[in-house]
C-alpha cells in the first residue's frame, strides 16, 4: 500500500467512484435504460420470473437512490479538491464555470440518447458550488443537510396536504399515460431520429421532475457535503479519520434502525387503527424516511469501502476499482453507450424482452470489461478519453494524452 497522504486520497475517491459506477449500471440495466414510468399496456415489462422479482427488490432496497447519492458527494469533493489545488481566484472561478459549460454540452448530447442524464443537472448545480464554497463551515453543514434529507420537498408536500388534500401524486408529477405508451413505442420500434426528438421533449418534465420529487435539492446538498469533506480533510487524512468512519458506519446502523421502527408504528399503526391517511401524507413522510435511509446507506456503503480499504487484502481488491474510477466520466458515458445498444430500437431492441436478473448479469459483465479496458487504457494514457476531451476544451488548449 503507498504511504503517501496525496497518494492514498486520491486512491480512496477513484476507488469509491468506481465501486458507485458499478451500483450505477446495475441499477440502469435493471431499468433496461427507460428511465421512466411504465406505459399501463407494459406494466413490469421486465419481470418474467421470480428471481426478476427478487433482483428488483434487492436493487430497490440497497442500491437504487443510494449510488447517485455517492456519485454527487463526490462530484463535491472534486471541486474542493481542485479549489484547494488553485489560488481560488476570479480565474479558478471563470474557468471551473467554463468546465461546467463544456459538462453541460456533454450531457446535453448524452440526453438526447437517455433521458435519465444526471450530467446537465451537475451541470446546472455546480454554479452552487461556486456560489456556497465561502459558507462558513458550520452553515455550510446545516445548508447540505437540509438539502439532502430533501426537507424543502417535506414542506412543499406538507402545504399541498393542507390546501390540496385531493391531490393526487400522478397529477403533482404531470405524467400521463398517453405519453409513457408513445416513448415507450419510440424507445422498442423508433428511428433514430425519432428517439432524439423523443428525448428531446423530456428535457422539460426531467426538471420537474427533479424539482418535484425533491431530488434536484439532494444533489445539490451532497455536493456541499463533498465540499464540506473536502475543508475537513476526511479523506485526504483518511488512515487518521478511521476511528471516525466507524462512527459514521455505526451511527448509520442506528439510524437504519429507527427508521425500520418508526415506519412499523406509523405507518403499521394507521393501518391496524383502519386510518386512511391522506396519499400527500404517505408521501410526504414516506419520502423523508426513504431519503434518510438512502443517506444513512450510502454513509455505510463508503465508510465500509475506507475501513476496507485499510486492510491488505481488501485493498488489492478494492484497487480493481480504481482504474475505472479515475475516467469515471468515460466509465458512465460507455454505460449508457452499451445500455442503449442492447434495449432500444437502434441497437438490439431489447426492452421488455428479458428480465431484470438477465439485464442486471448483463450489465455487471460489461462492468467487469471496463475495469479491464480501465486499466489497459490508463497503462497507456494519462486520461480517460472523454476526460482528455473535458480537459482540452476546458483549457482551450490540446493536454497532453500518452504516457510518457
Amino acid at each position: 500500500m503507498q504511504t503517501s497522504s496525496t497518494q492514498q486520497r486520491i486512491e480512496i475517491i477513484d476507488v469509491l467512484r468506481g465501486f458507485t459506477l458499478l451500483g450505477i449500471i446495475m441499477v440502469h440495466f435493471s431499468e433496461q435504460y427507460y428511465a421512466g414510468a411504465h406505459p399501463e399496456s407494459h406494466m413490469n415489462f421486465d419481470i418474467k420470473f421470480l428471481g426478476d422479482q427478487i433482483m428488483q427488490g434487492f436493487i430497490g432496497i440497497f442500491i437504487s437512490g443510494k449510488f447517485f447519492m455517492i456519485f454527487s458527494f463526490l462530484f463535491g469533493l472534486s471541486f474542493f479538491l481542485q479549489l484547494n489545488k488553485s489560488e481560488a481566484n476570479l480565474k479558478f472561478f471563470g474557468r471551473f464555470f467554463w468546465r461546467l459549460v463544456i459538462l453541460c454540452a456533454i450531457g446535453f448530447v448524452h440526453h438526447l440518447h437517455y433521458r435519465g442524464d444526471i450530467l446537465t443537472i451537475y451541470a446546472m448545480l455546480g454554479v452552487g458550488l461556486l456560489i456556497c464554497y465561502k459558507l462558513p463551515d458550520k452553515w455550510l453543514l446545516i445548508v447540505a443537510l437540509v438539502l439532502t434529507i430533501n426537507l424543502p420537498s417535506v414542506i412543499v408536500r406538507g402545504i399541498q396536504t393542507v390546501t390540496q388534500p385531493e391531490l393526487e401524486i400522478e397529477k403533482v408529477f404531470g405524467g400521463n399515460n398517453d405519453d409513457n405508451e408513445k416513448y415507450f413505442t419510440t424507445v422498442k420500434e423508433g428511428s433514430y431520429l425519432e428517439l432524439l426528438k423523443a428525448n428531446f421533449k423530456e428535457f422539460e418534465f426531467k426538471y420537474r421532475f427533479q424539482v418535484v420529487s425533491g431530488r434536484i435539492y439532494i444533489t445539490m446538498g451532497l455536493f456541499l457535503l463533498g465540499l464540506y469533506a473536502g475543508r475537513k480533510r476526511i479523506f485526504e487524512n483518511w488512515m487518521e479519520n478511521l476511528p471516525q468512519f466507524k462512527k459514521y458506519l455505526k451511527r448509520s446502523l442506528w439510524i437504519i434502525l429507527g427508521l425500520i421502527l418508526f415506519s412499523a408504528a406509523f405507518f403499521g399503526g394507521a393501518e391496524a387503527a383502519k386510518i386512511k391517511l391522506p396519499e400527500l401524507v404517505l408521501w410526504m413522510v414516506g419520502g423523508l424516511v426513504y431519503d434518510i435511509l438512502n443517506l444513512a446507506l450510502a454513509v455505510i456503503y463508503v465508510a465500509g469501502i475506507v475501513l476496507l480499504f485499510n486492510k491488505e487484502k481488501w485493498y488489492r481488491r478494492l484497487m480493481n476499482f480504481y482504474a475505472v474510477g479515475r475516467m469515471g466520466l468515460t466509465t458512465y458515458l460507455m454505460q449508457t453507450f452499451f445500455g442503449v445498444l442492447l434495449f432500444f430500437s437502434i441497437g438490439f431492441g431489447l426492452l421488455g424482452e428479458i428480465g431484470v436478473l438477465a439485464s442486471v448479469g448483463i450489465g455487471i459483465l460489461i462492468f467487469i470489461g471496463q475495469i479491464y479496458f480501465s486499466k489497459w487504457w490508463l497503462s497507456r494514457f494519462r486520461y480517460g478519453p472523454v476526460e482528455w476531451l473535458w480537459r482540452s476544451a476546458t483549457y482551450l488548449k490540446v493536454q497532453e494524452f500518452k504516457n510518457p
